[in-house]
């Protein structure tokens, strides 16, 4: 190995390093609330890890094809202690900016959908069911007043025949309506067995 790689080799894992203590800090700010004793704590750690080995190789690979030395390890611990000693403060600062700006923007759309989309299609559906009751309700009432007026002079029609039918007629179609309303009975029970 020469010396230029292992020079770009220990500038990468310094860096990688760095990234690591980043991406712990950032992990510890979105999950500080979690259970400390449930599985879900065991897997976040479990893929943690594995993602920043995988990153720590892919950066190795990429300077010396993935050969392992002890100066590889030494530089990424100083690569963290930088972080530490010197970013750290920086990174958390900037990075609960960008928290704050993100959850801004967030509730910023979420108030203009709101109030420009859900609102006014809310209010836009309202009216229009508003609008087909009253028309339906006008409809209805329209149609039974229609009804009431076009049926008044057979109805009345009716009451005058009736009035100067004789009595015997009257006994008679009094009788005959009982019966059709026997025979219905009848044939509804009937309907009824044979349906079960």
């Amino acid at each position: 190995m020469t010396l230029t790689t292992q020079f770009i080799t220990i500038l990468s894992m310094i860096g990688g390093g760095v990234f690591v203590g980043a991406s712990m800090d950032t992990f510890e700010r979105f999950f500080h609330k979690r259970k400390k004793k449930s599985w879900l704590e065991v897997i976040y750690q479990l893929g943690f890890w594995l993602i920043q080995a995988a990153f720590l190789f892919y950066l190795l690979y990429l300077a010396n094809y993935g050969e392992l030395r002890v100066y590889v390890f030494v530089a990424i611990v100083c690569g963290f202690a930088a972080y530490r000693a010197l970013f750290q403060n920086l990174y958390l600062k900037t990075l609960e900016m960008w928290i704050r700006i993100v959850v801004s923007v967030i509730r910023f759309i979420k108030k203009t959908g709101y109030y420009l989309i859900f609102l006014p299609a809310k209010t836009i559906i309202f009216l229009i069911i508003s609008l087909l009751l009253g028309v339906y309700k006008i409809l209805l009432k329209g149609i039974i007043l229609l009804f009431l007026v076009a049926f008044y002079p057979i109805r009345l029609a009716f009451r005058i025949i009736w009035r100067l039918l004789p009595k015997n007629m009257k006994i008679y179609l009094r009788h005959l309506a009982g019966f059709l309303d026997k025979m219905k009975n009848t044939m509804n029970k009937w309907m009824k067995r044979i349906k079960k």
